[in-house]
């Protein structure tokens, strides 16, 4: 199986832990992402003046290069899909737009790509996963955080229940670990105001990470490159500002996904991650 694959900035960055778990599990488990030739920036969030159409060049240009790939793009990153499905939801309900964005750009995008995220892909091939898995992940329990932008707006995105989602919880199952459900796993960790309002960014996260523990999480997987950023690189300063609290790992889910997969360790970027995850993972003869 082959799927076309839109990693975006982030994930060639800040994240690259993400994208080369995320490579090493599709590998183990036989399936080959392509990634798009010469992809651009999605625009990073989606612009939210619908009169504005210029917002959307980006988005359609990326959908119109994996609209010649396949009839669906995964795209990991929580912003990325985001981004790309309120531009395809908006798209299919403004034709004019889109005929004028495709007259301007000399694409003939119809509208009818599939975003994908890869918790989407792993659910629709349950078996598939089962198939494959290699290491037992049994008593790890992993706090499922959302986050804002996977979710929201509920009829654009359409990935699940915004206020009571299940698909992390339901992916922690599959691969054998426990999943902690908890409150805060749907609040906002602070995204952008890390950068001019740091206080407020280091609050939100405290309150999420607290949450998570609180209710018994031993670690904490997310989707979105912001939110791992926050939560992880954060705790340091949140230590500082909260003196009771104790750090806790951050998982990109891929990576999680890959230890499950048997995926060899230089292959899952534990290094990258700022509060070493890598105790606990022998605590669980993971490592």
């Amino acid at each position: 199986m082959e799927l076309a694959y839109y990693p975006g900035c982030t994930l060639y960055t800040k994240a690259k832990s993400f994208n080369t778990s995320l490579h090493k599990s599709f590998e183990a488990l036989g399936v080959k992402l392509n990634e798009l030739p010469h992809w651009y920036c999605c625009g990073t969030t989606f612009g939210l003046a619908h009169d504005n159409r210029m917002s959307l060049i980006a988005p359609l240009r990326i959908l119109a290069k994996a609209q010649k790939e396949d009839g669906r793009v995964i795209v990991p990153c929580s912003i990325c899909y985001n981004t790309l499905k309120r531009a395809n939801y908006m798209l299919k309900q403004d034709t004019d737009a889109l005929e004028i964005l495709n007259e301007h750009l000399e694409e003939s995008y119809d509208g009818n790509e599939a975003v994908v995220h890869p918790l989407e892909f792993f659910r629709d091939n349950k078996e598939l996963i089962k198939k494959h898995l290699k290491k037992d992940l049994k008593g790890i329990k992993l706090g499922c955080y959302y986050g804002c932008l996977l979710l929201r707006p509920e009829q654009e995105i359409q990935f699940d229940d915004p206020e009571s989602p299940t698909i992390f919880e339901d992916f922690v199952s599959l691969i054998g670990a426990t999943p902690i459900d908890f409150p805060f796993k749907v609040e906002c960790c602070g995204s952008y105001l890390v950068v001019n309002s740091p206080d407020a960014a280091i609050d939100a996260s405290y309150k999420v990470l607290k949450n998570a523990q609180a209710n018994g999480a031993e670690a904490i997987i997310t989707a979105c490159p912001l939110c791992h950023y926050n939560l992880d690189a954060l705790q340091k300063k949140i230590k500082i500002a909260h003196s009771e609290f104790n750090e806790i790992p951050i998982f990109y889910f891929s990576q999680v996904l890959a230890i499950a997969l048997g995926v060899k360790e230089e292959n899952l970027g534990l290094e990258q991650n700022k509060i070493s995850p890598v105790n606990l993972l022998k605590e669980y003869k993971l490592l």
